[in-house]
């Protein structure tokens, strides 16, 4: 949310030209995903059936390169911050201060929604591990991300 606090981002809320490649290229990423995801499931359930060892589903990117490209193409976080953190700026003292404030806020109480999260997940890991729960999981996500890439680029 650099981008936000440096006002960068406001130039894709007022720009419906920039703003929609933005929503398109991320809704084009989404399916990217939601592709690979149902293509590597039905892979690993293959590989399952015929008795060989399970690969992981990591492709050839990094996680970071993920990361990266998820929030990039993702307009939805940087309008949230243009029309939500407004309301709470002062005018009296530095707006850029109090926007790298907020959003210092809002990271802190993101990693705690993470840790939760993540204790939740890996109290549910086993159960989701288990070849006829994962078989009907995986695919179900995959084609979950297709719907809502397909969903944000019709809107």
């Amino acid at each position: 949310m650099l981008a936000a606090a440096l006002g960068l981002s406001l130039i894709a809320a007022r720009s419906p030209v920039v703003f929609d490649v933005v929503r398109l290229l991320g809704a084009a990423y989404l399916v990217h995903l939601g592709v690979r995801a149902v293509s590597a499931a039905r892979r690993a359930i293959r590989q399952r059936r015929a008795g060989r060892a399970e690969t992981c589903g990591a492709g050839t990117e990094s996680t970071g390169t993920v990361d990266l490209l998820t929030n990039v193409l993702n307009p939805k976080a940087a309008l949230f911050f243009l029309s939500v953190l407004p309301q709470f700026v002062h005018g009296g003292g530095s707006t850029t201060r109090q926007i790298f404030f907020l959003r210092f806020l809002d990271v802190l109480i993101g990693v705690a929604y993470w840790f939760a999260l993540v204790a939740v997940a890996a109290r549910l890991r086993a159960f989701l591990a288990r070849p006829t729960i994962r078989d009907r999981w995986e695919p179900a996500t995959g084609w979950l991300f297709i719907a809502i890439g397909i969903g944000v680029a019709a809107a």
